[in-house]
C-alpha cells in the first residue's frame, strides 16, 4: 500500500503558486538579458586588447620605418655633380687640397678621364704593376690634378678594362675613362691612391 503525502498547508500552497507564477517572468528576464548582452557595444578596453591580435605577423617587417632605414647607394662623383672633384682635377701641386679630398671622400667612387703617365712592375712581379695616371689627356707640363696611382694591379683582372676596343697591351699614353674608389693620399710620395672599379679604354 502506497503512502499518501500529508496535505499541503496553506502557506506551502501560496509559496508554490507564487513560484509557478514567476517562472514565465524569469524566462522573459533571462531572454532579454541575453539579447542585450549580445547587442551591447564593445568596450574600449576590449577594442584595445583585440587590435594587436588583428595584425599579421609580417606587418612589422614591411613597415615604412624599416624601408627608410636601408642605406641608399651613394652616387659616383664626377666633375658635373661634385665641385670638390672638379677643383681637385683642376689644381696644380695643391698638396693640402689633395689630402683634404682624400680624407673627406675616402671609400667613395670617383669618375674622370685620364691618361697613363708611367707604368712600372710592382716589386719583382712580372704581371703586376704600379700605374701612374694623370687627369685629362696630357702628360706634359700642362697636366693638372694629383698623381693618381693604381698600386699593385694586374692589367687583365684588376683594372677591369672595358670599352669597344680593348687593346692586348696598355702602356704610357693610353687614354682611359677611370671609375675608381678613393683609397687615400700618400703625402710623402705625392701619390693619390685609387682602387679601380672600371677602366674604359678611350
Amino acid at each position: 500500500m502506497s503512502k499518501q503525502r500529508p496535505p499541503l498547508t496553506k502557506e506551502q500552497k501560496v509559496g508554490f503558486g507564487v513560484a509557478v507564477g514567476l517562472l514565465p517572468i524569469l524566462a522573459i528576464i533571462i531572454t532579454i538579458g541575453a539579447i542585450n548582452e549580445r547587442n551591447a557595444p564593445t568596450s574600449p578596453a576590449a577594442t584595445t586588447t583585440a587590435a594587436p591580435a588583428a595584425q599579421e605577423p609580417g606587418e612589422a617587417a614591411s613597415s615604412p620605418t624599416r624601408a627608410s632605414a636601408e642605406p641608399k647607394a651613394e652616387a659616383v662623383l664626377t666633375v658635373e655633380n661634385n665641385k670638390d672633384l672638379a677643383a681637385l682635377l683642376a689644381a696644380v701641386e695643391d698638396y693640402d687640397l689633395f689630402q683634404e679630398f682624400a680624407v673627406k671622400y675616402e671609400g667613395r667612387t670617383i669618375k674622370f678621364d685620364g691618361i697613363i703617365a708611367a707604368m712600372n712592375h710592382h716589386g719583382d712581379y712580372k704581371t703586376r704593376y704600379d700605374i701612374l695616371v694623370l687627369a685629362g689627356d696630357s702628360v706634359g707640363s700642362g697636366a693638372t690634378g694629383p698623381n693618381f696611382q693604381f698600386r699593385d694591379v694586374n692589367i687583365t683582372s684588376d683594372l677591369r678594362l672595358t670599352g669597344s676596343n680593348i687593346p692586348e697591351t696598355i702602356g704610357v699614353g693610353q687614354k682611359l675613362r677611370i671609375t675608381a674608389e678613393v683609397e687615400g693620399y700618400a703625402g710623402n710620395q705625392d701619390l693619390f691612391l685609387l682602387d679601380p672599379a672600371s677602366t674604359e679604354v678611350r
